[in-house]
């Protein structure tokens, strides 16, 4: 009789165990599974705007003198389905006497790795045919083929 009476006590703890277990293991939270939500037909197609004015262009350095830079402008542009597209044009900024030079490179830094944009002062002379370059003007310069600029910097290729 003490035998049966032990049984069903271990028994009974086994079960209360096992209730314990099952009760925790259910109530944890379970992991968040995505649900694809539908676009909408204003979230699938975005507008694209582009600005009115352009205060600088970029592109390749064609050919240079002491009073102006002709080079290969990248102008942006919407196509008739609205998507941005590149027109390469030329153009040609004209130089001033107060007209800026720059260089624009990238520092990797030893402890980190990271790249910190450094610009240095350059001339005139310093600027290649085929530079990247960037002309920045104080007027509109979207549709303008010849334009003042007050400055010039050299990009990274």
């Amino acid at each position: 009789m003490r035998k049966i009476f032990l049984l069903l006590i271990i028994f009974s703890l086994l079960i209360v165990l096992l209730g314990i277990i099952y009760y925790f293991y259910s109530s944890q939270k379970k992991p968040f599974q995505s649900v694809e939500i539908p676009k909408t037909e204003t979230q699938q197609k975005t507008k694209i705007t582009l600005p009115k004015a352009f205060y600088n262009l970029t592109g390749k350095v064609k050919n240079y003198d002491k009073n102006s830079i002709t080079f290969e402008a990248i102008i942006p542009m919407l196509n008739e389905k609205g998507e941005v597209i590149r027109k390469r044009e030329i153009r040609k900024a004209l130089i001033l006497p107060t007209t800026k030079f720059s260089k624009l490179t990238f520092i990797a830094q030893p402890e980190t790795g990271a790249k910190i944009p450094k610009e240095e002062k350059i001339s005139l002379t310093d600027i290649k045919i085929g530079d990247l370059i960037e002309v920045i003007s104080n007027q509109d310069i979207s549709s303008k083929k010849e334009f003042e600029v007050f400055q010039v910097r050299v990009l990274p290729k």
